[in-house]
């Protein structure tokens, strides 16, 4: 009985063996049997999956390296069509011309970036004092209580400040700015009345638009000179160099920027003297938009590098911008 027993299983063994070779000779013949592309096919199927490089200029410029996130907001602004922006009529920001262009060298270096992701600048022209404004609130008590902030309505209903807003404590409670433009303050006056020290700035006249840094540094000199000195208030900061050159007011006090401007404006004017440090100005943006300012300082520097500021800026100033930031000892 034992021997049979041994007999059964091993032909049961044998039997299971020969089923296994015919297995495998199976999925041997089903495997020669599939489409010579398939492997082909789930190699597509990976490649799918990995980024496109886009169609919008702006991602595909080499050096400049964007994280996911701005990836993301850069391809959301094009499918928007348009960025908003707040500025004024301005010589260096904004002036629509006959043929319907615009000209002004911060509009020009924004428009440069547009153009790079597609998309349209929607306009609202305002005053300088728009930037600040919130019913109900107060801008001297920001000026004065580092405790005090608001967020300006026109911040909360645009993408950006087009302008050259000089980087001030109390202005950078209410909204970021996207500085890049290097700045001294000087003293503009006629050619045939320059003030040669401080102590000439006593009872003079200054043409002046309020709530400016230019104004709070004139103020502050007045406290450490012991002058005085009679302000005369304008909306336009377009106004200032040229009631100056008019003889309505006897000097003012202007960005380096626009004090060089007024020189080749007006052959009558001349620059005496700084009254600041060097400071920075750039363009306003929500504190909210972290993403946006980000993207937009990448692209300043890269404007930089290859002559999109310097093309703009000898184009509104008569120098280049590297020629500018030699005048100011920074280059």
């Amino acid at each position: 009985m034992n021997g049979d027993v041994v007999m059964k299983v091993l032909k049961i063994i044998f039997l299971l063996i020969c089923l296994s070779f015919i297995c495998i000779a199976c999925n041997k013949v089903d495997n020669n049997n599939e489409p010579e592309n398939s492997t082909k096919q789930s190699e597509l199927d990976v490649n799918n999956d990995a980024p496109s490089t886009s169609d919008i200029p702006l991602l595909n410029i080499d050096g400049i390296s964007w994280t996911t996130e701005e990836i993301d907001y850069i391809n959301e602004l094009n499918k928007r069509g348009s960025i908003r922006i707040a500025t004024k009529i301005s010589s260096a920001l904004y002036v629509p011309q006959s043929d319907g262009t615009i000209k002004g060298f911060h509009y020009s270096v924004l428009k440069e970036f547009t153009d790079l992701v597609e998309v349209e600048i929607d306009t609202q022209l305002v005053q300088w004092d728009d930037y600040f404004y919130k019913e109900g609130e107060d801008i001297e008590k920001a000026k004065n209580d580092p405790d005090y902030s608001y967020v300006p309505t026109l911040i909360d209903n645009v993408d950006l400040y087009i302008d050259g807003i000089t980087s001030l404590t109390w202005r950078e409670k209410l909204f970021d700015i996207i500085k890049f433009v290097p700045s001294k303050q000087l003293i503009v006056s006629g050619l045939d009345n320059s003030p040669l020290q401080i102590e000439d700035l006593n009872n003079k006249r200054c043409s002046m638009v309020r709530n400016t840094s230019l104004e709070l540094n004139l103020d502050k000199l007045q406290e450490e000179e012991n002058i005085n000195i009679d302000y005369i208030y304008v909306d336009s900061f377009d106004h200032l160099a040229k009631m100056v050159s008019e003889g309505e007011a006897d000097f003012t006090v202007l960005d380096s920027d626009a004090a060089f401007n007024s020189l080749y404006t007006y052959e009558n004017l001349t620059i005496a003297m700084p009254v600041s440090e060097v400071q920075v100005m750039g363009w306003g943006i929500n504190k909210n938009n972290k993403v946006l300012n980000s993207i937009l300082t990448k692209y300043l520097h890269y404007a930089q590098e290859i002559g999109i500021l310097d093309r703009y800026w000898e184009e509104s100033y008569g120098v280049t911008f590297i020629d500018y930031l030699s005048v100011l000892e920074l280059e």
